[in-house]
């Protein structure tokens, strides 16, 4: 069956775009990422999705007995069917514009999965739903085919790691077969599923190695391969280089097989040297291929060792919420009135002014973060609303995410003209600046609901139920509140024109740098693509970033992250298996590792997904930490019950060896508000607490505060850690190791997470010929005999080495 683009895997745009009235040349055209396409299915794939032009009208396509295309020029889409061996690669020519290119592909295939459960009576409904299919409970319905009473469905998967249940007449079950089970922090539990690879060995692994110096304009690329279970002698079908969209002629590869070690060049008779470029290398052959090192070049150099905010994998983010920041103007403090509001569901008095007065004094330099993510500030309601969920408590919208106008900046915060200075002084000091946009829905006092109710949902359903916080059933028309309503884009093209204006009106009338933004996966892709052709249409010479929140399982975030869309989203899919890695001692790094590889698998090495410890969602990393809170409970009402405080020192040096992970992995580090000094709470809104400065702040933060300030400066200066591939090299239950390598440095990067001193022993490749070794984080007592290294380390102490 034919999948559409949300099951493919699409990297994001990091090169300019070009002019839609220019013919784009080579290095300017949308790099397009390695898709991953199915053996014996088929896969249908906007061109918009791919990269961006005015007119697809010119381009044509060519067949292979790898694969077949079928060009669609109506809908402007391709679909492929694959025959080709499960873990090969491919590479779909074509033509556009008089100039040829490729559509790199990756031959995939699914595992089998058949679930079974045997009921106590005969159920009218039963289902199996879980991180697999968005926790949808009315899509895979299981059936008892043998009359025997145990009632089974048959579910293909990609290789990882899975969370589910049973639906049994309106009540969820854990599957009583598998003792496998995880807090899923409402309450209750969820069953685990692994699913191994097909290929049971080691998959082979290409490092960069150097860059050779330049003969006659000529640059010679340096890769060295580790093997694995790869038998065949090298030579140069196995290996697969691009620049940008180009495959590199095999007459520019040299394969050195005694040595392991592949020479790629780059000859400027056959290419433009000038400008950015990304470079692209895989080994395969017709039952495994390797991981796809890449690596950027401007002007045929990489990237600089110093952070020069080149590219977004420069970009380290703060992430605020203006109410909750700093208070520089009382005189706009307006909480509001009303006897059932409490203080922390209130306005406290942040504001525009104070957040200029915190660039102005430099804290955000002295921290070493270069964008701020700063919460909606578009005007809100005055008043106080009840929320559905009980205990029913009353809120206001301090947060941001309640609009009631498209173009007006909340009064409390400031004013037009004020955030108009602040991104000014912003980009003085050397920030980028992301704006929050709301686009799922407003608050029921917005001009737009108001005056087009048609633009929007409905709120009752056909069967009398209310269409609120229906996420994964409803998930495109759900409600988040009766007072919250949410567009109906489909069924309003009106609705998406007026909104997606509003955005690029934003960015017409201020500097803003991208987008954060809310709720995605409950907004249509139609809507993404929209705005973001309106971006590059009106912004031809601007390198926007957007990022966007959707809690779903990879299928369903990557299908919104292609470069007709957006940049990136939070990769949530990572960031649940680290919280619980670095905090639960009966955890173990192999589970973490296998999500590290499973994002790369996802999204390349050079992906801008985004990374965190917390977010304003999510209950705070210290809380957990620090005993306060359990897995198994519901953290939101944890927060109204008691006050949560840090009480033991252990909690900061956790934190601390989860930022030594976080700077030092692939993808954007997010530091939301107080991360830094350690600030704790359960979930919305005790996360959302007043950011603490001065005498308010203890010794053992600051303390906290300089550490993971050295950090940042660590991967700002450490160019392997913002481009370089991660290759694991240790990963059980105390420690979490794995090496950051471009073609400049090596760096270790070890996570020890032991309550005892210990002899950490690494065991380093060979053929990278490492032979020195030099403490840039953590202890100092590190020798290295042969290949193995050994680390004296502190309990609970990260580590960052550069091997030479």
């Amino acid at each position: 069956m034919k999948r559409l683009l949300f099951f493919l895997v699409i990297l994001p745009i990091l090169i300019t775009a070009c002019a839609p009235q220019d013919e784009p040349p080579a290095s300017k055209l949308d790099i397009i990422p390695f898709i991953r396409v199915y053996q014996g299915d088929s896969t249908t794939v906007l061109l918009s999705d791919l990269f961006y032009a005015d007119s697809y009208e010119s381009i044509r396509f060519q067949n292979d007995d790898a694969f077949k295309v079928r060009y669609d020029s109506m809908n402007a889409s391709i679909t492929i069917h694959a025959s080709a061996p499960q873990k090969t690669v491919a590479l779909l020519p074509f033509t556009f514009k008089k100039t040829e290119y490729v559509i790199p592909l990756k031959i995939e295939s699914r595992i089998n999965k058949t679930f079974v459960f045997r009921p106590q009576k005969t159920p009218e409904v039963i289902t199996v739903f879980g991180s697999f299919n968005n926790w949808n409970r009315h899509d895979i319905f299981m059936e008892d085919t043998n009359q025997n009473g145990m009632y089974t469905a048959d579910v293909q998967f990609d290789p990882g790691r899975y969370e589910y249940k049973f639906y049994i007449d309106g009540h969820e079950y854990l599957d009583p077969n598998n003792p496998d089970s995880l807090p899923n922090g409402l309450g209750g539990f969820n069953s685990i599923l692994s699913i191994d690879p097909a290929f049971p060995g080691k998959e082979p692994f290409i490092f960069p190695d150097k860059i050779g110096p330049r003969e006659n304009g000529r640059i010679d690329l340096h890769f060295m391969i580790e093997r694995g279970d790869f038998q065949d002698p090298l030579n140069k079908t196995h290996i697969i280089a691009l620049y940008d969209n180009h495959r590199i002629s095999e007459k520019n590869v040299m394969v050195l097989d005694d040595a392991n070690k592949v020479i790629v060049s780059l000859n400027p008779r056959d290419i433009t040297l000038e400008g950015l470029h990304r470079v692209r290398c895989v080994l395969t052959n017709s039952h495994v291929r390797s991981n796809i090192v890449e690596f950027y070049l401007k002007d045929g150099d990489p990237l600089p060792l110093k952070n020069e905010r080149l590219v977004w994998n420069d970009a380290i983010i703060y992430s605020l919420m203006v109410d909750r920041f700093y208070n520089g103007d009382p005189e706009n403090d307006d909480p509001v009135e009303h006897p059932q509001l409490a203080d922390r569901a209130n306005f406290q008095g942040g504001d525009l002014a104070g957040l200029m007065e915190k660039i102005g004094d430099g804290y955000f330099n002295r921290l070493g973060v270069n964008t701020l993510w700063i919460s909606p500030i578009q005007e809100t309601t005055d008043k106080a609303f009840r929320e559905t969920p009980e205990p029913h408590r009353w809120f206001t919208g301090y947060h941001g995410y309640w609009p009631v106008h498209p173009r007006n900046v909340e009064p409390r915060f400031g004013t037009n003209e004020l955030l108009k200075e602040l991104i000014q002084k912003a980009h003085k000091n050397g920030l980028w600046v992301l704006k929050d946009f709301v686009s799922n829905h407003v608050h029921q006092e917005h001009p737009y609901f108001q005056e087009h109710r048609d633009w929007f949902g409905q709120l009752e359903l056909p069967d009398g139920r209310q269409n609120l916080r229906l996420w994964d059933e409803h998930r495109l028309t759900t409600w988040f509140d009766p007072y919250i309503p949410s567009y109906d884009f489909e069924g309003s093209p009106e609705a998406l024109e007026t909104v997606t204006n509003d955005a690029v009106w934003w960015l017409e009338n201020y500097q803003f740098d991208g987008f954060r933004h809310d709720a995605v996966k409950h907004v249509p892709n139609e809507f993404w693509r929209e705005l973001t052709r309106k971006i590059r249409q009106n912004f031809p010479s601007r390198d926007f970033y957007q990022i966007g929140e959707t809690f779903g399982d990879y299928n369903l975030v990557s299908s919104y992250v292609t470069n007709g869309q957006l940049n990136a989203q939070f990769n949530f899919n990572l960031y649940w298996p680290a919280r619980m890695a670095f905090v639960t001692d009966s955890s173990d790094f192999k589970n973490l590792d296998r999500e590290m590889k499973r994002t790369l698998e996802y999204y390349g090495q050079l992906h801008v997904m985004a990374n965190m410890m917390d977010s304003h969602d999510q209950p705070r990393f210290a809380a957990y930490a620090d005993g306060d809170l359990r897995w198994d409970e519901n953290a939101a009402e944890a927060g109204w019950e008691r006050n949560i405080q840090v009480d033991h020192s252990r909690t900061y040096k956790l934190i601390n060896l989860y930022m030594n992970y976080l700077l030092t992995t692939p993808g954007i580090p997010i530091i939301y508000y107080g991360d830094e000094i350690g600030m704790t709470g359960a979930a919305d809104p005790d996360n959302r607490r007043m950011m603490r400065w001065g005498k308010n702040v203890k010794e053992v933060e600051k303390e906290l505060r300089m550490q993971i300030s050295r950090l940042i400066d660590i991967r700002n200066t450490h160019s392997a850690l913002r481009y370089g591939v991660l290759y694991t090299v240790k990963a059980d239950p105390v420690t979490y190791a794995y090496i950051r390598r471009d073609l400049q440095e090596t760096l270790l990067v070890v996570n020890y997470r032991s309550d005892s001193e210990g002899m950490i022993t690494i065991d380093l490749p060979p053929q990278l010929k490492l032979q020195q070794v030099q403490s840039l984080y953590g202890s100092d007592h590190v020798t290295l005999e042969g290949y193995s290294l050994t680390i004296s380390s502190k309990p609970l102490q990260g580590h960052i080495l550069l091997l030479k």
